[in-house]
């Protein structure tokens, strides 16, 4: 693999980030958010957290509104993202041609897919690996950062093998 080949999305990931910080700082979608979860009762809250994570969590309130904020931040950053990298192209080539609304609807659409699967890959690792037996009532906060990156290089590693057996 070419330095190119690896500095690209590198810099496409790290381009992602900053936009979902902005977002997040400019981007007034709270009340949306609060729309939402207001539709959820305690006991809803409970069962959509415990499906996500496993177990119930005593602050499930607090956990679907967290959830559903990155959600939304993440379908605000996506296109955002696809029109700046869209934009960046025309610039670069020069191109006139008028299939740049195509081009974009295309790359957000391949990028929503690409976050859903990781998104999916990491929680699918993330309840599948017996993590309980490495804790054990440890609060470590080094041993949770290993976690984190162990699961985070399992995933990348499973993703990239489903795009290398999809690409063939």
């Amino acid at each position: 693999m070419a330095v190119k080949d690896l500095f690209n999305p590198v810099i496409k990931i790290v381009l992602f980030i900053v936009i979902i910080f902005l977002v997040t700082k400019w981007v007034p979608y709270g009340g949306f958010v609060s729309a939402i979860t207001e539709r959820f009762d305690f006991e809803g809250a409970q069962r959509f957290t415990a499906a996500i994570e496993g177990e119930p969590n005593p602050e499930a309130w607090e956990a679907v509104s967290d959830y559903f904020s990155l959600l939304i931040n993440t379908l605000i950053s996506i296109p955002l993202l696809s029109a700046l990298i869209t934009t960046y192209h025309i610039a670069v080539k020069r191109s006139t041609t008028g299939h740049h609304a195509k081009e974009w609807m295309t790359s957000t659409v391949q990028r929503f897919l690409k976050v859903f699967l990781y998104t999916w890959l990491f929680w699918i690792v993330f309840r599948v690996m017996p993590y309980e037996s490495l804790v054990n009532g440890s609060q470590s906060t080094a041993l949770y950062l290993a976690i984190v990156i162990i699961n985070i290089a399992i995933t990348t590693a499973a993703y990239m093998l489903i795009v290398k057996l999809m690409r063939k």
